[in-house]
């Protein structure tokens, strides 16, 4: 560590933090802040920083998936996609709460976990889009990402 960073690492306030996670905080003057006085507001984060981040969330989401779904791994590529975006959307906790969904995943009942998709909250309201591309990935078992 350089005596800058130890410097601002001391100096610069760092919000709240929860199980070793910095949480974004307004800052004195009421700008969106993170870590070491890193302003969101006027600066966003590096695409460097962005990628860290997206490989440490997808890691997450993968953990997610292997807690909630044993058949994670006998699963063709194009269906390990669609429930590591379940993962990476809902977290662990939030994927276990789709249990018809899980067990028709399970059971190799693609058209009805696409339809389990489908008839949630999630594909109606929030990411319509986002959800009838993994029912399609699903069903036909295809992926324009692979």
């Amino acid at each position: 560590m350089t005596d800058a960073q130890a410097m601002i690492m001391e100096l610069e306030g760092t919000g709240r933090q929860v199980n070793g996670q910095f949480m974004p905080y307004q800052d004195l003057v009421g700008k969106l802040t993170i870590g070491y006085g890193h302003n969101l507001d006027d600066n966003g984060i590096p695409s460097e920083v962005a990628n860290l981040l997206l490989q440490a969330d997808l890691a997450n989401a993968i953990e997610a998936v292997r807690a909630n779904c044993s058949c994670y791994d006998q699963l063709s590529r194009p269906r390990q996609l669609v429930l590591i975006s379940m993962g990476f959307q809902f977290g662990k906790e939030g994927l276990s709460k789709w249990p018809r969904f899980l067990g028709a995943v399970h059971l190799g009942n693609f058209d009805e976990a696409a339809e389990e998709l489908l008839d949630s909250k999630a594909a109606k309201v929030q990411a319509p889009v986002r959800f009838h591309i993994l029912a399609t990935m699903l069903r036909e078992n295809v992926s324009q990402w692979v």
